[in-house]
């Protein structure tokens, strides 16, 4: 039987914000590309600070996602900061052996 991941057929590009230039501006790490199910969404839910948010995108993922990452979808330009999705939350899939299978990452 396939897991989730044989369901991750597109694309998403994501990096790690690392720290702030001098003036303020995100640093970001490496840009990566993981295989992803990008599935459009209208669900409230509370991002970290608590606050209602309603998700336009839940994004199926192996891969390691957090808050700090800014993802971009298939064509966007990844050059652009201001056109990155930030995370609003990442819940985390947990098998019966304590591993992650994959993520679910609110945007």
């Amino acid at each position: 039987m396939a897991g989730p991941e044989a369901h991750f057929r597109q694309l998403v590009r994501y990096a790690e914000v690392t720290g702030r230039d001098a003036w303020g501006t995100p640093l970001l790490g490496p840009i990566q590309v993981a295989a992803a199910r990008i599935q459009p969404s209208r669900k409230l839910i509370r991002d970290s600070s608590g606050a209602e948010f309603v998700a336009s995108f839940v994004v199926y993922t192996a891969a390691p996602l957090t808050l700090r990452h800014r993802l971009w979808f298939q064509g966007e330009d990844t050059t652009d900061f201001n056109h990155a999705r930030r995370p609003a939350a990442v819940d985390e899939h947990v098998d019966g052996g304590g591993v992650v299978r994959y993520r679910k990452v609110w945007l």
